[in-house]
């Protein structure tokens, strides 16, 4: 008992050093992957994809304060005009921000002065004032010593803006009453407006960087000067000053006692260990007794990855300051869409050594099961560590990865000509045929004359792993895509809040991860049908809404395309606005299958428009079974109701198995004949069986081994009772 109190007592004493620490604790890493330390990634305005994937790479928009109490938002300001009596915002927030980027635009700065709420409406008033509103406070020290005379900035300044929330039935919105732009003092011109210190504030792209040149030995200055040439200028144009990164760094250097380090997290990942037997954690010591790497999962991720855990994306973006780990989380996507987390590790380092030991420990959490592909950013480190360890997996590099890179690598070097090699790059691409791509590709790096340079010879290097003619043959589940990009940087904000630490986060994971756990299915509500054809319907029935909304597309798309026949069960398909080119589609009748030449199938795991269009043509009212993936299918929505039950792990190895074994006997008759003898006399047996108890007894799980073409996902890999006793121990601990 004595023992119990004062670990408590311990553990609340480390969350009150932690949480006293302030601050932001997570920063996004800026990492080049061609290794160079001064070729870091800038993320620049642009057009289209590229434009879109700024905006998930972005960080939260953050109000921050001043010494004076001043407050300005961390994104740059745009070109607008005044606010005006009458004028609405969605939020407060909004409001802030718009007369935030007036001010900036007009030589001052401001601050929230006062507000008015209510227990009923919250808060209901605001008051935006200039930063030069109110009379300096003149405070008296008891000894001489302390008095400071330095002259206040505040002169009563009565520009400001009035905010008032009004209810339009159920929604709000924030309208201004009161707007004043009359200054009693100079407004300041652009290198004077950089000066103040609510504009004075480290951009979050510059934080890792400068926290890199000041690793490898560099003073104050010249990394002011480094960050002033990379910028395209001198120092002076950047917009803090030296002694703001001589603070920052003074500040990052405070870091928690690493002789403390291991027991701290250690402690923490006990502390949640007792609470919640759903915690399961491993870590690795140094040969001083440091904390080296530490990984961690829950039961009902771990659930979750047996039957989704066919894709999953290795994401390490973000570096947490604070104990200096690198964050590395793996995602996946369930059957309706949704990112569902499955594990997380803090690393010691971005080595090949660490991001092995990452994968190792996350196969050793999923009992031993490797996914069929993963995905991640462009690191060759994390590139050797995957071939090493996961040799039967296929790695991809993640498409908004490669374009998000694409201004800051290319576009100095082009100049004017960038915007037309974004646009020929995109083109090559979404090449239809590896011989395409290949050809056209060194066309277009003689044509603008880039061979040389360190970044289209990396993009050459991997092109196996980034563009799609090469990863179009292996399944990626969707999660290659813009749209699923957002969805993990929506996840990742969530869980890496300002005010989230290291102390808690293990905690606040987990009660995210429960709660979409939670969530189940989505409501199998009737769907709009758009072609009212039998296939169309047969779908509907069986697939998610999701999974179903993907396929309708298609379905409706086919009816666009022509299908020529061709000899040896081939047929030739295009638009029938196309006079020529077009995707070949092969057809098996035997054994009904069907391939077609743009991969689309084995990519997303949804039939193309161009097999549709032949099934349809072969007079086809259902879509054959195996081409409706278990993946997909409605039924695969029982996870979350079997997690959730206290039946243990048998009911979940009894879905998966038998829904890999209807998928695997669909391939041909004679599998179909043979399973249904087999189950037949299973059956008669388990009716003559009797547990001990009048029940039928409860079988292991049983290894399942996964089809060749890596689709299929539903099966059990290990044990039962592995995650048992993994969950029952106190701590993992293997060390080097």
């Amino acid at each position: 008992m004595l023992y119990a109190i004062i670990e408590k007592n311990k553990i609340m004493e480390m969350k009150n050093k932690l949480a006293n620490n302030g601050g932001k604790c997570w920063v996004r890493r800026q990492e080049c992957p061609c290794g160079e330390l001064k070729c870091y990634i800038q993320y620049k305005g642009g057009n289209g994809e590229e434009e879109e994937e700024e905006n998930l790479v972005k960080n939260d928009e953050r109000v921050e304060e001043d010494d004076e109490g001043a407050e300005v938002s961390s994104s740059s300001s745009t070109s607008q005009g005044p606010p005006f009596v009458g004028q609405t915002f969605y939020s407060d927030d909004d409001a802030f921000q718009y007369y935030a980027n007036f001010a900036k635009n007009n030589g001052f700065a401001i601050r929230r002065e006062s507000s008015k709420s209510s227990p009923r409406l919250g808060i209901y008033r605001r008051e935006l004032v200039c930063y030069r509103a109110g009379v300096a406070r003149h405070r008296k020290f008891a000894t001489p010593e302390r008095q400071k005379n330095r002259k206040s900035t505040l002169c009563g300044c009565q520009a400001k803006i009035t905010i008032v929330k009004e209810f339009l039935g159920t929604v709000t919105q924030w309208t201004v009453k009161k707007f004043c732009n009359d200054h009693n003092h100079e407004l300041l011109k652009d290198d004077q407006l950089r000066l103040l210190p609510a504009y004075r504030k480290i951009p979050e792209v510059d934080r890792q960087r400068i926290l890199l040149l000041r690793r490898a030995g560099y003073s104050t200055s010249h990394i002011m000067k480094i960050l002033g040439s990379e910028k395209g200028g001198d120092s002076e144009k950047l917009p803090f000053l030296d002694r703001d990164v001589r603070n920052f760094i003074q500040s990052s250097s405070k870091k928690i006692d690493r002789g403390q380090d291991a027991t701290e997290l250690l402690n923490l990942c006990k502390h949640m260990k007792e609470r919640s037997v759903n915690f399961v954690y491993e870590y690795t010591l140094d040969g001083d007794g440091q904390l080296e790497n530490l990984a961690w999962t829950y039961r009902h991720s771990v659930h979750a990855y047996e039957v989704f855990g066919d894709v999953v994306v290795f994401d390490v973006a973000f570096r947490e300051i604070t104990y200096d780990r690198l964050l590395g989380v793996w995602f996946g996507i369930d059957n309706h869409g949704k990112i569902i987390f499955f594990c997380a590790a803090l690393l010691q380092n971005g080595t090949s050594h660490s991001f092995a030991w990452a994968l190792q420990t996350f196969l050793l959490l999923m009992k031993g099961k490797s996914p069929h592909t993963i995905l991640t950013d462009l690191d060759w480190r994390l590139r050797d560590a995957i071939v090493s360890e996961f040799p039967h997996t296929k790695h991809a590099f993640c498409m908004w990865h490669v374009f998000s890179k694409l201004s800051s690598w290319f576009h100095f070097p082009l100049g004017s000509r960038y915007e037309e090699f974004k646009c020929e790059f995109t083109r090559l691409y979404n090449s239809d045929t590896v011989k395409d791509f290949e050809c056209q590709w060194n066309q277009m790096i003689s044509r603008f004359g880039i061979g040389l340079n360190k970044h289209i010879v990396l993009l050459t290097a991997y092109r196996a792993s980034w563009a799609l003619p090469y990863v179009k043959g292996c399944f990626h589940a969707g999660m290659r895509g813009f749209e699923c990009s957002k969805l993990i940087d929506e996840f990742l904000k969530e869980i890496l809040s300002v005010q989230t630490h290291s102390e808690n986060i293990f905690e606040k994971v987990g009660n995210i991860c429960s709660f979409r756990s939670q969530g189940g299915e989505e409501d199998m509500e009737d769907v709009c049908m758009k072609t009212s054809t039998p296939m169309e319907e047969h779908a509907s029935s069986i697939l998610t809404p999701y999974a179903f909304s993907l396929l309708q597309q298609e379905i409706t798309m086919s009816m666009q395309y022509a299908a020529f026949e061709m000899p040896d069960g081939l047929y030739l398909v295009r638009h029938h606005k196309q006079m020529d080119g077009g995707h070949l589609v092969s057809w098996t009748p035997r054994d009904e299958r069907i391939q077609c030449s743009c991969k689309e199938f084995e990519f997303t795991g949804i039939l193309c428009r161009h097999t549709l269009r032949v099934l349809g043509l072969k007079n086809y009212f259902h879509i054959p079974e195996k081409y409706l993936l278990i993946r997909w299918r409605q039924e695969s929505s029982l996870l979350h109701k079997i997690t959730q039950s206290d039946s243990g792990d048998w009911p979940l190895a009894f879905h998966s198995l038998t829904a890999s074994l209807f998928s695997e006997s669909m391939i041909s008759e004679e599998r179909i004949n043979y399973v249904q003898t087999e189950l037949t006399k299973v059956l008669k047996h388990v009716k003559n069986m009797q547990g001990s108890d009048g029940l039928l007894p409860l079988a292991p799980p049983i290894d399942v081994v996964e089809d060749e073409t890596g689709v299929e996902n539903a099966v059990i890999s290990s044990e039962c009772d592995s995650i048992g006793n993994t969950c029952q121990s106190d701590t993992y601990v293997s060390q080097r």
